[in-house]
């Protein structure tokens, strides 16, 4: 089995979003749209074959997935 190569940029967007709490928040803090910071987590999800966030009406949540890429990113 090969191990994915990850995006640096998309691994700290990923960082960002569960720091802030928002793609909103986090697009600020890279200073990027929040389009691109939703589509850099959409990438990186992909490459990991996993979903990295439990998105309800009022936050995000890591999932188990995610919590785990935490420790790693």
């Amino acid at each position: 089995m090969r191990t994915p190569v990850l995006d640096l940029k998309a691994l700290q967007s990923f960082v960002a979003i569960v720091e802030s709490g928002s793609f909103t928040a986090a697009a600020k803090q890279m200073n990027y749209s929040q389009s691109a910071i939703s589509m850099q987590l959409q990438r990186l999800e992909e490459s990991l074959g996993v979903a990295l966030l439990a998105r309800t009406s009022r936050q995000l949540k890591p999932t188990r997935a995610g919590r785990k890429a935490l420790g790693y990113a």
